[in-house]
C-alpha cells in the first residue's frame, strides 16, 4: 500500500531535548510533526489535524500515556506507537492492552522510529484519513437552553444537558473529570449518578445526530471523564453551573 508524501505525526514527549531531536529527524525524513509536552496539549492538538500516527511517551506529568493510547484507539483511526523508558514486561503488556501497535523502549535510534512509523502507516486500512471539518462552531445559548450549530441549526437542551455542555465548554479540547461532572449535575459521585450521566451522554449524542445529522464531538476519556473535541463557546447569559 502506498504511503502519502506526508505522514502527519502527533508526538507527545515531555523531555525537551528528546522531543526536539525526534522532530528534527522525522521532519528531515519528510514527515509533518506536531510535538506537544503533556496530555493537556495532546487533547488540544487532536482536532486540529488529520493525524496518521501518535507517538506517545508513558511518563507524562499530567496523565499516563496509556490513557492517551486508549483514547486514540477508541476515538480515532490513528496508529499508536508508545515510546518510553519503561521496559518491564508488565509495562509492555499494559501498552499493548491500551491499544499500542508498537512499544519502543528508550533510547531508540531515530532511524528505527522513522521506519516503524512508515511501516505502521502502511498497515493502516485507510492511510489517507479523511479530514473531519471542525471549523463549524457549536454555540451554547444558556438563557434559551439551546445549542446552535452551523447553518442556523438549533437544538433544545434539558437543564442537565445544558450544564454538562457548559462544563465541557469551559475546557474545550481538555478532559473534564467525571467526578467533577457528577458533583455539578447530581451533587453526588456514586454508581447511580454515574449510570445517569452515561445515559444523559448517550441520549444527547443520539439527539444531536437525529436533529443535526452530525456527530457531536463529545469524547469519552477512558477512566477519567469527557472532553469536547471541537470549537464550542458559551454565547450569552450566566453559566448554568455558576
Amino acid at each position: 500500500m502506498a504511503v502519502p508524501l506526508t505522514i502527519n505525526v502527533l508526538l507527545v514527549e515531555d523531555d525537551d531535548d528528546l522531543r526536539d531531536s525526534v522532530v528534527e529527524w522525522l521532519e528531515l525524513n519528510g514527515m509533518h510533526l506536531t510535538a506537544v509536552r503533556n496530555a493537556a496539549e495532546f487533547y488540544q492538538a487532536l482536532p486540529k489535524c488529520a493525524f496518521h500516527i501518535a507517538v506517545i511517551d508513558v511518563g507524562l506529568p499530567d496523565q499516563e500515556g496509556y490513557v492517551l493510547a486508549e483514547y486514540v484507539r477508541a476515538n480515532t483511526s490513528m496508529g499508536v506507537i508508545i515510546l518510553t523508558a519503561r521496559s518491564a514486561i508488565e509495562d509492555r503488556l499494559k501498552g499493548y492492552s491500551s491499544g499500542a501497535d508498537l512499544y519502543l523502549v528508550k533510547p531508540v535510534d531515530c532511524r528505527e522510529l522513522s521506519a516503524v512509523i512508515v511501516r505502521t502507516a502502511q498497515r493502516m486500512p485507510k492511510m489517507h484519513v479523511e479530514v473531519r471539518e471542525i471549523a463549524d462552531r457549536w454555540t451554547i445559548f444558556a438563557t434559551q437552553w439551546e445549542l446552535h450549530f452551523a447553518q442556523g441549526m438549533q437544538i433544545a437542551l434539558s437543564l442537565k444537558e445544558l450544564m454538562f455542555l457548559d462544563l465541557l465548554a469551559r475546557k474545550p479540547g481538555l478532559p473534564v473529570q467525571k467526578k467533577e461532572i457528577l458533583l455539578k449535575l447530581y451533587q453526588r459521585d456514586d454508581y447511580h449518578s454515574g449510570r445517569s450521566l452515561d445515559s444523559l451522554v448517550r441520549r444527547l449524542r443520539a439527539k444531536i445526530t437525529s436533529q443535526a445529522g452530525v456527530d457531536i464531538p463529545i469524547r469519552t476519556v477512558h477512566a477519567f471523564g469527557y472532553c469536547f473535541a471541537g470549537d464550542i463557546i458559551l454565547a450569552e447569559g450566566e453559566s448554568p453551573c455558576a
